[in-house]
């Protein structure tokens, strides 16, 4: 009778032990909200951070930086917001929705195309070409840096028949505006378009694809900035100072991101 006693009590420790484990496990959980342009290189990021911080589990969810904007404003929980620019970001920080931000990381434009399509060196090319074209929607940071883009391009023009009828060729190719800059990238891929505009991280060697550049004269700057939640737990900080430190920006560079300097 004492040994079924014990053995009752002992059974009953350990259900509590496994509860209180799986509870643990739980709340260890970061939920990152990330732009779908950084899939690529923060799919890897995790995969570091959680092999070197065992009681930590990264759950991103990735998607345009609007649409992400869009979920914390109906109220879905997060502890780290990474967009592709400051705008939705800043609309965070007024509501005092975000405690800490910083840039982590920059990005450029190129212009792709799809291989079965005839080779253009540039952008007047492009648009003398009679091409599909593929963008991002104005209100997704990759639509917005590419109107800026293409408006700084407009400038460099200095006869004003010639930039009418670029501006007029450039509306006229648009054949959709994308909600995220993957689609743009994996509709060209398919052929659903000819050419579409998409950041250089999102470009690889591909046989279904070739890149032009866009030079650099009126081309943009893209910086992704990085939010604390004001509810972010703990583990949510060191997965930000991990996304600042060498290891991790290495990582970026090797999608061709360009690297920050962080002191």
């Amino acid at each position: 009778m004492e040994k079924r006693k014990i053995s009752l009590i002992l059974s009953f420790i350990i259900l509590i032990l496994i509860m209180f484990t799986l509870q643990t496990s739980a709340a260890a959980a970061i939920r990152v909200m990330a732009a779908a342009s950084l899939q690529e290189p923060l799919n890897e990021i995790k995969e570091r951070f959680e092999a070197e911080n065992t009681n930590f589990e990264l759950e991103i969810n990735y998607a345009g930086s609007q649409a992400l904007f869009s979920q914390i404003k109906l109220g879905v929980k997060f502890d780290l917001f990474l967009s592709a620019n400051f705008h939705y970001l800043a609309q965070l920080k007024k509501e005092n929705m975000i405690t800490k931000d910083k840039i982590f990381a920059k990005n450029e434009l190129i212009i792709i195309i799809n291989s079965s399509s005839k080779k253009v060196a540039n952008l007047e090319q492009l648009l003398g070409s009679d091409y599909s074209l593929l963008i991002g929607a104005e209100a997704v940071p990759v639509g917005d840096y590419t109107l800026k883009m293409f408006n700084q391009y407009l400038k460099s023009i200095s006869n004003k028949e010639k930039r009418q009828k670029l501006k007029n060729s450039f509306d006229s190719a648009v054949v959709s505006r994308e909600f995220d800059v993957k689609s743009v990238l994996n509709k060209v891929k398919l052929g659903a378009a000819e050419a579409g505009i998409v950041y250089l991280s999102d470009y690889s060697q591909d046989e279904n694809l070739y890149k032009v550049e866009i030079p650099a004269e009126y081309n943009i700057e893209a910086s992704y900035y990085m939010g604390l939640s004001q509810q972010s737990q703990a583990g949510a900080v060191k997965f930000y100072n991990y996304i600042l430190s060498t290891a991790a920006q290495k990582v970026f560079g090797e999608y061709n991101f360009k690297q920050v300097q962080n002191k």
